[in-house]
């Protein structure tokens, strides 16, 4: 028998979304809480509460810190993270129980699949990626970081299946989380004494569009390969152009 395992989701206004992720999970979460911002303006709440799932409101200063705070209070020890543009696929399910039935790490790390306008990305820096979303509480947790806090733990395993990440659905949808996402980067690097020029920021970003379109060959996603680094170039240029402002300036950032 393997251990139960608590699914645990922090989310803001992702009533779209949210039904999805909670389906994925269905039958097999000994648990399931979702953790909602307070700033929640739609019915991620209530769509929550009606799947059946545990919801709990606090307040979020970064990924890793609500992460934490969310997996405190889970009944077992044994977390997965799952975002609400996520999808548990049937094998992580299996592979999952696999794991956890003589769990031999601290964590596990599953492949992540990256979706751009409902098409899967195969290359470009969307190109699958691996990361850790089931962990011991008791022996791992998020480091507190400004964006994508990351598991930290001593030893961490490999899940075979797949996580399904429909994280560019429509540009209205995906622009506002891209500028969230690049304020808080540079309130990060600010914080940690980083500086930047206007020329910098600039060179920053024609690498990151060429290293996600070139080298690591975007090009052959098409369209959605394209737009995905013009994407990234775009976010790279706002941080480190907000990193500028606010050093050169003396300007506080949002």
């Amino acid at each position: 028998m393997s251990a139960p395992v608590s699914v645990l989701v922090t989310a803001r206004d992702e009533e779209e979304q949210l039904p999805g992720a909670l389906a994925s999970v269905a039958g097999w979460a000994a648990e399931v809480v979702v953790v909602v911002d307070p700033r929640t303006g739609d019915r991620t709440r209530e769509v929550a509460g009606e799947a059946g799932s545990a919801v709990l409101e606090h307040v979020f200063s970064s990924s890793g810190a609500q992460c934490n705070w969310g997996a405190e209070r889970c009944r077992n020890d044994w977390v997965f993270v799952l975002d609400a543009d996520e999808r548990v696929s049937p094998a992580l399910r299996d592979a999952i129980g696999r794991a956890l039935a003589a769990p031999e790490h601290a964590a596990y790390s599953v492949e992540r699949t990256n979706l751009a306008f409902g098409r899967r990305l195969r290359f470009g820096d969307w190109g699958s990626d691996r990361v850790v979303r089931l962990f011991d509480r008791r022996r791992a947790r998020f480091a507190e970081r400004a964006v994508h806090g990351a598991v930290t733990a001593v030893s961490v395993g490999r899940l075979a299946g797949t996580l399904e990440h429909h994280t560019l659905r429509s540009l209205p949808q995906y622009l506002p989380k891209l500028h969230d996402y690049a304020l808080r980067g540079a309130a990060e690097l600010v914080a940690g004494n980083r500086r930047a020029t206007a020329a910098g920021a600039a060179a920053r970003a024609e690498w990151r569009f060429v290293r996600s379109f070139v080298v690591r060959l975007g090009f052959l996603d098409g369209g959605a390969g394209f737009v995905v680094a013009v994407l990234m170039a775009y976010g790279t240029f706002l941080k480190w152009t907000a990193v500028w402002d606010a050093t050169t300036r003396r300007r506080a950032l949002p």
